[in-house]
């Protein structure tokens, strides 16, 4: 299993560390999570995915840079 980290940006930042065998499982984590919430998924010190929820379940990702 690898380490990944999310970064939700909401009212405050908040740190959820998991073990996955891919990213992909993030997205499950952040399932319940407020609409307009932006959210950065990182494996190690990588960043992976910059992405917002628009809306429910449904997420846009950003480009990196």
């Amino acid at each position: 299993m690898r380490a990944f980290h999310l970064l939700i940006d909401d009212t405050e930042t908040r740190r959820i560390d998991f073990h996955a065998e891919g990213p992909d499982h993030a997205f499950q984590i952040a399932r319940n999570e407020n609409d307009g919430v932006n959210v950065t998924l990182w494996e190690g010190e990588r960043l992976l995915a910059r992405m917002t929820k628009t809306e429910a379940n449904v997420w846009k990702l950003h480009a990196l840079g």
